[in-house]
């Protein structure tokens, strides 16, 4: 099996799904990851609603790896009433037929969290991949900024911490200085990647390390270099493109550049 290359419909959090399914197609992405949020979708499950949203893609030709979801396990701040139920996020990933759910491991950044924090957002999410195991779903963290899976070491020790069989990561490069190089970072979890979020950054030293994104194959990330040692590891999963790096009329030419990149090294 050879990698695939997935679009994140979020690249069109501005416009309604079918936008973004069309962009996918046409651009000729093998699949999509759907936007937990409105206008993608509802954060409350609606089964009409979910199944139309899978019948669009697979009209396009587009498969659904991954069920891009906003539930969080260990949060520490207040929720309003828009917080993602659990339930909910669960029902849509089954519906949408998504072997894997994105999900967010607190909001506390590792470097300062507690282990209250540890031992609640390890519960939490053993109690969820216990749920998400009897509908055949793995649950995947982001590697995302302010959250415990921020490092390569902090990732891994929630995953080896969870010891589920169903609870794994959804790999990306991050935005801040961590003081880890690229390959560190995928040393540190590589057995435990199922999704890659793909995205690169140029780091603006006159307004205090400001980043801003660029296209995938210029940046501080060496896309070259993890790819190949995905690939090495016989990493079958999908990258997926995040975010255009221009807006307006330049989001479909810089997806397409991306995609072509990416494909080049896939």
């Amino acid at each position: 099996m050879s990698i695939k290359i997935a679009l994140c419909t979020i690249a069109f959090r501005e416009k309604l799904l079918e936008v973004a399914l069309d962009a996918a197609a046409e651009l000729g992405f093998d699949g999509v990851e759907i936007w937990g949020r409105e206008p993608h979708i509802s954060e409350i499950f609606d089964e009409n609603r979910v199944r139309a949203t899978a019948k669009m893609a697979h009209s396009r030709n587009l498969e659904l790896p991954v069920f891009g979801s906003y539930f969080q396990a260990g949060v520490t701040k207040p929720q309003d009433d828009d917080y993602i139920r659990l339930a909910d996020a669960l029902h849509i990933a089954r519906c949408l037929r998504t072997p894997i759910m994105r999900i967010w491991a607190s909001d506390v950044p590792s470097a300062r969290a507690g282990q209250d924090v540890w031992d609640r957002t390890v519960r939490e999410t053993q109690h969820a991949c216990d749920r998400a195991a009897d509908l055949n779903i793995t649950l995947a963290a982001e590697m995302h900024d302010n959250t415990l899976c921020d490092t390569g070491a902090s990732a891994r020790r929630l995953v080896e911490l969870v010891d589920r069989d169903n609870f794994r990561l959804n790999f990306q490069l991050a935005a801040l200085d961590y003081g880890e190089s690229a390959l560190e970072r995928l040393k540190q979890v590589l057995p435990y990647i199922v999704h890659m979020h793909a995205q690169n950054y140029q780091r603006v030293r006159s307004r205090g390390n400001e980043v801003r994104r660029v296209p995938l194959a210029d940046g501080v990330w060496d896309y070259r270099t993890v790819v190949e040692k995905l690939r090495e590891a016989n990493y079958a999963g999908y990258i997926a493109v995040e975010f255009s790096s221009a807006d307006g009329d330049g989001k479909l030419p810089s997806l397409a550049r991306d995609l072509q990149f990416l494909r080049s090294l896939v």
